[in-house]
């Protein structure tokens, strides 16, 4: 399918609000954080919503109750890129499985989680035909030492706004 313009914040908060029912049931409070002014990428929306569904699904999967997941949309004007993070107060990922957990039916030993562990495969193939990239780090903002979190990091390239003016005129 062609690429499309989209608005990276207004692409997020859909995906999130499709998940506040979850995350209710969870009892995890899920939050989504955004710029005040638009983020103007090219995609695929199907996929990119694809590829953050999936992300969600496994912070929420992973996050104990009375945790929570943050969703944030940011760009870096000066580097022309855009970011959509997913921030959990879960168990974390060591550094060691970081590079395995997108492969293929990956599970994380001890866990025992139902799923097909597909999930993180498919966010990794999405990136890639974005030419996007992934990166996995502890949550910055946890304080447990026990439960790190995690945050998922998609570096994608910005439309640079020229073009973009030029559209709408």
């Amino acid at each position: 399918a062609p690429f499309e313009p989209i608005e990276l914040s207004e692409l997020a908060r859909n995906v999130v609000q499709d998940w506040v029912p979850m995350s209710f049931t969870q009892r995890i409070d899920l939050g989504f954080e955004q710029p005040g002014h638009p983020i103007m990428i090219s995609g695929n929306p199907i996929m990119l919503r694809e590829l953050l569904s999936n992300l969600l699904d496994n912070a929420l999967h992973y996050t104990p109750a009375l945790g929570s997941v943050t969703v944030r949309a940011r760009a870096d004007e000066d580097s022309g890129q855009a970011f959509l993070e997913v921030e959990d107060t879960g168990p974390g990922i060591a550094p060691t499985e970081r590079g395995h957990v997108f492969e293929r039916f990956y599970r994380i030993l001890g866990t025992h989680t139902a799923g097909s562990g597909l999930g993180l495969a498919i966010v990794r193939e999405i990136a890639q035909q974005h030419e996007a990239t992934v990166d996995i780090s502890n949550n910055p903002r946890s304080t447990d030492p026990k439960a790190p979190g995690c945050l998922f990091r998609v570096t994608l390239r910005m439309t640079p706004r020229q073009t973009y003016m030029d559209d709408i005129g």
